[in-house]
C-alpha cells in the first residue's frame, strides 16, 4: 500500500484528495477595543408607499387635478407627518441611550465601552 503524505486525506472514492488546512495560532489575545466605528443607523422600510401610490393613481385617473384627489393627498400628508414624528422619537431615544429594536447604536456602544474599559495587562 502506498504511503499517504502528511496533510492529505484520501477520500473513499479512488484518486480524490483533499488538503487539510493548517491550524493558525493566535498572535494576539481576543480583546474588544474600547471604541467602535461610527455607523449611521440603517434606514428601515420605506413609509407611506401605499398612500403615495393611491395618490398617484388618483392623479392619473383625474388628469393630475389636486381638487379631485384631496382625500388621497390629505392621507399622504398625514402619513408623512406621522413618519417624521416617529423618526424624531427614535432619534431622541437614541440620544438618551434607550435601546431601539434590540440593537445599540454606535454612539451608545462607545459610551458603554468607555464606562467599562478593558483592563490593560502589563507586558
Amino acid at each position: 500500500m502506498a504511503r499517504i503524505p502528511p496533510g492529505l486525506i484520501i477520500n473513499p472514492a479512488p484518486g480524490v484528495r483533499y488538503k487539510v488546512p493548517a491550524v493558525k495560532k493566535l498572535t494576539k489575545e481576543l480583546i474588544l477595543k474600547d471604541k467602535v466605528k461610527f455607523q449611521k443607523n440603517r434606514l428601515g422600510a420605506a413609509t407611506c408607499l401605499t398612500e403615495m401610490s393611491l395618490m398617484m393613481a388618483c392623479w392619473k385617473e383625474n388628469d393630475f387635478k389636486d381638487s379631485a384627489c384631496a382625500k388621497e393627498i390629505a392621507a399622504f400628508h398625514k402619513c408623512t407627518q406621522e413618519a417624521t414624528k416617529e423618526r424624531r422619537r427614535v432619534k431622541e431615544a437614541d440620544l438618551k441611550g434607550v435601546v431601539q429594536e434590540g440593537r445599540l447604536s454606535s454612539r451608545n456602544t462607545n459610551k458603554l465601552l468607555q464606562r467599562f474599559p478593558h483592563p490593560v495587562k502589563p507586558h
